[in-house]
């Protein structure tokens, strides 16, 4: 059992002023994860990196230094997987990518949001329509058991049809992410995202529990 858990997380933007609520925003997304961390004594953090190339570059040097940790890392998958595919193989393969598998990380090290953290979002409708209230068209979202098999930037689309009538206004990233997250049932996500199911259920491995 680990008793040491650091995520490396792509988002969040350039700044603390962004990271924060992201971080938190997430937190509350890993409620459950989060609970296992405080039963089982393990530390647990989430680290925001900013972009994709900053979250890789980061975890690989947690990997050097900081041996005792289970380091993770969580990426945007940008393009669907196969569902073949190793996480690691996926990004070695993807271009503009193309990053090597350090030595020492498994699969369970890797973790991708299919085929964006978005994808995980139109999932839960009524925390979409709780953030944007009046004018949210649902209907012009993918059906949640489908999300996992959308291209990012038809997800990117439909998002944005769905709000641009709310008093919110159009969708987002930094101003309505973090908030987003926090509101999303992560076991309804979970239920029609397999590769978010597969981040909680080997978190959750790793502390001899399930989850």
């Amino acid at each position: 059992m680990v008793t040491d858990i650091a995520i490396y997380l792509e988002g969040g933007g350039p700044t603390k002023d962004t990271r924060t609520p992201f971080r938190r925003g997430m937190s509350e997304f890993l409620q459950p994860l989060v609970q296992l961390v405080r039963q089982q004594g393990v530390r647990w953090r989430i680290i925001p990196c900013g972009s994709r190339n900053e979250a890789f570059a980061d975890f690989c040097d947690a990997l050097t230094n900081e041996s005792g940790v289970f380091n993770v890392l969580l990426v945007d998958s940008e393009t669907l997987p196969t569902t073949t595919n190793s996480p690691w193989s996926h990004l070695s393969q993807r271009k503009g990518d193309e990053w090597t598998k350090p030595t020492s990380a498994t699969d369970e090290h890797c973790h991708l949001m299919t085929a964006c953290m978005e994808s995980w979002l139109v999932v839960d409708r009524d925390a979409l329509k709780k953030h944007f209230t009046k004018g949210f068209d649902e209907s012009k979202l993918p059906l949640p058991q489908y999300v996992e098999t959308t291209e990012k930037e038809k997800i990117a689309d439909a998002l944005s049809k769905a709000t641009k009538g709310t008093t919110t206004g159009s969708y987002g990233k930094i101003r309505d992410g973090a908030k987003l997250l926090a509101l999303a049932d992560s076991s309804l996500v979970r239920k029609h995202c397999k590769w978010c199911d597969r981040f909680f259920k080997t978190l959750a491995a790793t502390m001899g529990t399930t989850v």
